[in-house]
């Protein structure tokens, strides 16, 4: 797929919760390919400081070809991201996408189980938004830590179902986004996950015994993983997998879960493609 160096044009930058954003841009090229799952590289400095040096990965939350714009859900939990969600209307931003392979509806399937944790939920919403197309229903699963880390339902294409765990309690289950799982599981005929490492490895653990139970359902996960070139150059992002090991910014970041050994640090804070963490 055609990759594009644009200069952005921020559209709107919209604090949604209070360490949520919703920041949109009008980027031609990269809009007229970019698909859920997929991901930009963005400068998040000064074009004459480059401090953060390196670019930032953020999964696109939704794409309209129509308007030429793509938009992406940002959790402001570092410098890039703190700099980039301050940008006035019309300032330039350096951008290039879009990157990686993203998510494939099945053939003929046409009930989707989504499974979001935290800042992960950012490329199902952009999934979410075609599936009305193609006449699949959504069931939209989303967790944090607390309501703040939660992206508030009028974002959420309104044809998708839409419930919310957050492990304080401030909102819907109290508990993990994981605990609601086995209640659509069956329902559904294909999963697609992103969040944090160990929420995506709790899905890994659990989707084979649900399997046994109702069937096996193909589950395809978007990694998380640190990027320093997001272009398969630098092997930073490497995880090791049934064929061998795969760069999560070139071969992923969506994988078929099966394909995955989580033979790396689950446990450790990673960069994810849509909250930096400088």
């Amino acid at each position: 797929m055609t990759k594009f160096l644009e200069t952005a044009r921020v559209v709107r930058n919209v604090r949604i919760t209070r360490r949520l954003w919703w920041c949109e841009y009008e980027a031609p090229d990269i809009s007229a390919s970019a698909r859920p799952g997929q991901f930009a590289h963005v400068v998040c400095s000064e074009s004459d400081q480059r401090d953060p040096l390196l670019r930032r990965p953020l999964s696109f939350s939704r794409v309209d070809r129509l308007r030429s714009t793509v938009s992406f859900l940002i959790d402001t939990v570092g410098r890039g991201t703190s700099w980039l969600v301050r940008q006035p209307i019309g300032s330039a931003i350096d951008m290039l996408g879009p990157l990686g392979m993203g998510y494939e509806f099945q053939s003929g399937g046409r009930r989707a189980l989504l499974v979001g944790g935290g800042i992960g939920l950012a490329p199902l919403i952009a999934l979410a938004d075609l599936a009305p197309k193609l006449d699949i229903e959504i069931r939209l699963l989303a967790g944090g830590r607390d309501i703040d880390h939660i992206t508030p339902r009028e974002w959420i294409d309104l044809n998708a179902s839409y419930e919310i765990a957050t492990d304080d309690g401030s909102g819907g289950h109290h508990g993990f986004i994981t605990d609601l799982v086995p209640d659509h599981f069956a329902w559904s005929d294909q999963i697609f996950v992103c969040g944090p490492t160990p929420m995506m490895y709790a899905m890994a653990k659990l989707s084979p015994d649900l399997g046994e139970q109702h069937g096996e359902r193909p589950v395809q996960t978007a990694l998380e993983a640190r990027m320093g070139c997001a272009m398969g150059v630098c092997y930073s992002c490497v995880v090791k997998t049934t064929e061998g090991v795969k760069r999560v910014c070139y071969d992923g970041p969506v994988f078929d879960q099966n394909q995955l050994t989580w033979e790396w640090d689950h446990t450790a804070p990673m960069l994810s493609q849509g909250s930096p963490t400088t």
